[in-house]
């Protein structure tokens, strides 16, 4: 009878318990290509300064108080999306998540704005995460209010 706890020889080891190895190898490269795609990625959809564009919008043409307007920036062709929120009027945001580039859309329902993709949300005065797996905050773009009361809605990130 062996005595509780001693362990038994490698030799004792069922062959079938042993990893080949070949399939550690197979499997030790999949990781690491996972790896490297996975930093690709990551760097892709790193903030990165937006080319230059803008949109020009009439006084009349401005969302609604907790509304929101879609709009592309020319010549760049950026979406963007235009809030006219309660707590701090009027902001605009670049409307691709940061997580993997979804447009991100506005619920008026719950004030804010969400990326259908992951389930993230977005705060709509500051463009901060709120929940979900982004790893920053909407780029935030600069806006110019005219004398005539319309905007210029500019890729100028916007820094708080």
């Amino acid at each position: 009878m062996k005595p509780l706890g001693s362990a038994a020889p490698a030799e004792a080891l069922d062959a079938r318990a042993r990893m080949p190895r070949r399939r550690f190898l197979v499997g030790a490269g999949c990781t690491a290509v996972a790896a490297l795609v996975g930093e690709g990625l990551r760097a892709a959809l790193e903030e990165r300064p937006l080319p230059a564009g803008s949109i020009d919008l009439a006084r009349s043409a401005l969302p609604a108080p907790g509304d929101a307007l879609a709009v592309t920036l020319e010549p760049a062709g950026i979406e963007a999306l235009v809030l006219n929120t309660t707590a701090v009027g009027l902001v605009a945001f670049d409307r691709r998540c940061p997580h993997l580039g979804c447009p991100v859309l506005w619920s008026r329902d719950h004030a804010r704005l969400e990326c259908p993709c992951h389930a993230a949300w977005f705060e709509a005065a500051t463009g901060e995460v709120g929940g979900g797996p982004p790893p920053r905050g909407l780029t935030k773009l600069n806006i110019e209010v005219g004398s005539d009361g319309g905007i210029r809605v500019a890729t100028r990130p916007v820094r708080a």
